[in-house]
Parts: structure tokens; sequence; C-alpha cells
């Protein structure tokens, strides 16, 4: 009880405090939300200064019965009004998806009111869709204020059998060019499910690793495996699609898009171990083919 008493008057003194300064309650929750995002940078700060990832950035994982989920925690130097227009357009998630090499085709669907992505996976490494399925992503914005930004989508299903996908971004101001964001990509699991990824790791999936460092018995530091490693890739795969998204200019185009995926290949073949798939000239081409077939580019 009395760890609780301090969050109760913590909130109440916020309650007392918007009422007074006349703030709203969706702004007021994105005041409490933003706060705590910025006390997780704090205390991340020294720990993603010196990341073994090569890179102010973070990832963990966890795992239950049902359940599999990545979190990655990031300092960008972008500011985070650019980071809104990008996160708060449907397009460019769909670009960002599409740079992942099981994504076959990504298009917006529905109205701007409620954008829905329709995404087209395989394990396929090439341009074949045999055995492909399709998750209908809702995106929406909870969240969309100066100080702090929070963007969702949610798939009822998808590959595996995997149920109820949610990739959420969150993020938080810095300084004017700086951003720090939260990056959850999680789904839930059933027993015909962890069956195909099984046979995944088994095959397409054999010797992959995520990045979290654990102690084994053949040697004092390996990395994580099972669906744990696979969780952590994507959500690093996804982190890498929104860097190069914010790093590439101009307006939706084939050549834009082109200018993403090679960014994109650069900057996972610094974990080849992690996210090697295959050679950048057949990514490449195959992302092109994609792209077109995608109709992403707008007409």
């Amino acid at each position: 009880m009395q760890s609780i008493r301090p969050r109760i008057f913590h909130v109440f003194v916020i309650s007392v405090a918007c009422l007074l300064l006349g703030i709203g309650p969706l702004h007021a929750a994105s005041l409490s939300e933003g706060h705590v995002l910025q006390k997780t940078y704090t205390a991340l700060e020294a720990k993603l200064q010196s990341s073994p990832l090569k890179r102010p950035a973070l990832i963990a994982s966890t795992e239950s019965v049902d359940a599999v989920s990545g979190d990655l925690h990031a300092v960008m130097e972008q500011p985070l009004e650019a980071l809104k227009s990008m996160a708060t357009n449907p397009r460019r998630w769909c670009e960002v998806i599409l740079l992942l090499s099981n994504t076959k085709a990504c298009q917006v669907e529905g109205g701007s009111l409620e954008p829905k992505l329709s995404v087209l996976a395989s394990s396929s490494k090439g341009q074949s869709t045999a055995g492909a399925t399709t998750s209908l992503f809702q995106l929406s914005v909870p969240t969309d204020t100066p100080e702090y930004l929070n963007v969702m989508m949610l798939a009822d299903s998808g590959p595996m059998g995997t149920r109820q996908l949610r990739l959420q971004l969150r993020a938080i101001a810095l300084t004017p060019a700086r951003s720090f964001l939260h990056l959850h990509y999680s789904y839930n699991t059933s027993w015909m499910g962890r069956m195909a990824m099984q046979t995944y790791l088994q095959t397409l999936g054999r010797g992959k690793t995520g990045f979290t460092a654990v102690d084994s018995a053949e040697s004092a530091s390996t990395f994580i495996g099972g669906a744990r490693g696979v969780i952590e890739r994507n959500t690093m795969r996804y982190f890498l699609g929104l860097e190069c998204s914010l790093a590439t200019h101009g307006p939706e185009s084939a050549a834009r898009f082109q200018a993403m995926a090679s960014c994109w290949y650069d900057e996972v073949e610094k974990y080849p171990q992690q996210l090697h798939e295959m050679g950048r000239s057949d990514y490449l081409g195959m992302k092109a083919a994609e792209y077109k077939a995608s109709k992403v580019e707008p007409k």
C-alpha cells in the first residue's frame, strides 16, 4: 500500500495542475506518458552511450507461454516533428514495412480517418509469394502533441499463426534536433504457431540469433535464439527502416524508395550474424519489383 500512495498522489497533483492550467484530459495523459518516457531516457542514458549495438540504441525481448515481445529504445538525430510527419503517414509506414525481405507487398486501404495497411508476407527470400499470408494493420495515433507522439498499428493475425500483432512507436523531443523513441513489437502465439516457428528455426532461421547477450555452457557470451531472437531481429529491422525513411528525402517515388532500400541494406549488414539474408543486388532488384507491384507510389 505504501508503494501505491506516492503514485496516487503524483496522479492527483498532475490532475489538479491540469485543471488549474486548463489542460484537457488527452493533453494531460500525453504529459504523463511523455514524463514516463523522459524518465526512461534518463535511466538508460549511460547505457545508450555505450551500447554494444555501436549506436545509441538498446534492445530487449520477453517470451511467455503465448506471447513474444521486443522493445527498442534509441536516440535519433532527428527532430520530433520529422518523426511525427513520417510515423503518422500510412504510406511511409508501408515503405518501411516493405523494406523487410519477407514483405512482398504493402498497400494502404481505407480513408484518411481509419487507414489500414494490407501487408503480404512470405518466408521466401526471393520474389515468390508461395505460402504468403496477409495481415491487415489498423493505424491509429492515440496521442500527437508538441511534447509527445504515440502511434500504434494493430493486426488480428499474421504469419506463422501469430495473432494480435502490435507495432507501437512512442517518442519525445530531447532537443530541437534530437528525439528519444521506444519501438514496441509483439504478438500472441498459438500451438500451431509455435509449431510453425520451430519449423522456421530449424530451416530458414537456422543459425540466426537475436541481439541480447546471454551466458552459455559453450561460450562466455553468446546471443539469444528462438522466438526471442526472431522478434529482436524484426524489431531492429523496423527501427533501421525508420532511420532510413527519415534520412531519405524527396517526394514519394520509386527512386526515393530505392535510396531507402540501399540505406537499409547497408545498415542491416552492420549486423551480419543476425540480419544478413542475401546479396545487395538481389535485394535491391527484389525490392524494386515489389515496390512497383505494391503501388505504394501515389498515382
